[in-house]
């Protein structure tokens, strides 16, 4: 199942990553690399910052390949209210809300996703920034 995520357990907060949503958009190590860092192994390490900072820093994640649970006893994400859908040039679909997406494996509660615009994604309804949604393969 690859819609599955792997937790990364941390004392304040736990972070969990789902590869098959992650366009690389790169929020996460370019907002707090002490906690991410992909040239290490794990490449997530809660512990490595505040849990204020991380929760931060997951928001920012645009198609919510990262989520986070707080064991701090501070709130956990909000859904966005209203749901918001922003198109983008690429033919993205920027999706935040309280949202249920059905796909081949069920269903995914997310607050946060890109979803494909352009039709050629392999990971419907998501998008994999295939190169024909940038026009690279089309006339």
């Amino acid at each position: 199942m690859k819609w599955v995520p792997k937790v990364y357990t941390g004392e304040e907060i736990n972070v969990s990553f789902t590869p098959a949503l992650c366009i690389h958009a790169a929020e996460c190590v370019k907002g707090h690399p002490q906690v991410f860092d992909t040239k290490r192994r794990p490449w997530i390490i809660p512990d490595q910052g505040g849990a204020d900072a991380v929760a931060e820093v997951i928001a920012r994640c645009p198609s919510g390949a990262l989520q986070y649970l707080r064991k701090d006893q501070r709130p956990n994400e909000l859904p966005d209210a209203p749901t918001v859908i922003t198109p983008t040039s690429s033919q993205q679909l920027l999706v935040r809300g309280d949202l249920r997406i059905s796909h081949e494996e069920g269903e995914l509660k997310t607050y946060r996703a890109i979803l494909c615009g352009c039709g050629h994604s392999h990971n419907q309804p998501f998008c994999d920034k295939s190169s024909i949604c940038k026009g690279e393969g089309s006339k």
